[in-house]
């Protein structure tokens, strides 16, 4: 891994910018550090009681989600209206699609599809996932930096803009000074406690 890893650093001038969905702009908001009112709107109007069908382990299921960090600020969601107002809308997605996924079949991190079994139908419940449950603690091992003067391009860098290296793994940027691009393989997520605004819309 990390003969590939130096290797990049040499390589980034023709790597292939990887456009991420929603990569480039992950933890800058130009939101405050208060909720956005669209999401104290969607949880004012939720119901957390409902009794109904119950999510089991391996069933195949439909859920609208807010994905917020503890300041509050909204890193994702699958609905429009939230993510409109919150700055994260994304041409081009369909939002009516909602996402779709098998519960515990390793298409989720491991705390959304801990949470999400036993759900009702038509239930919504906010959840806390730590970082050993999402995408792990920061690993200073796979940050690296390079000098701007051995690039053989003038970029213009974005924080969390990504790349594959030759290897086919994801780079990013995460720190950008006058002289040098920081990079890491590590998460954009990394660290980062989650939560999640979840509501069960089919259960399949």
């Amino acid at each position: 891994m990390k003969k590939g890893l130096k290797k990049t650093l040499v390589c980034l001038s023709w790597l292939t910018v990887f456009a991420l969905w929603g990569c480039s702009n992950v933890l800058v908001s130009n939101q405050n550090n208060n909720m956005c009112d669209s999401v104290k709107e969607y949880l004012s109007n939720a119901d957390f009681e409902w009794k109904g069908q119950q999510v089991h382990k391996w069933d195949s299921i439909v859920v609208d989600y807010i994905g917020r960090l503890a300041d509050g600020t909204v890193f994702d969601t699958s609905i429009e209206s939230v993510a409109k107002w919150c700055g994260k809308y994304a041409e081009g997605r369909d939002y009516s699609a909602w996402l779709a996924f098998e519960v515990w079949a390793g298409q989720m991190i491991a705390g959304f599809d801990r949470w999400v079994e036993w759900m009702k139908i038509w239930q919504t419940k906010t959840i806390e996932i730590a970082p050993s449950e999402a995408y792990g603690e920061w690993n200073k091992e796979l940050d690296f930096e390079i000098e701007k003067s051995k690039l053989q391009d003038p970029w213009q860098y974005e924080v969390w803009l990504a790349f594959y290296d030759e290897n086919g793994y994801v780079v990013r940027v995460y720190k950008e000074t006058e002289d040098k691009v920081y990079l890491t393989y590590n998460h954009e997520l990394a660290w980062e406690t989650l939560i999640f605004d979840i509501t069960i819309k089919e259960i399949k």
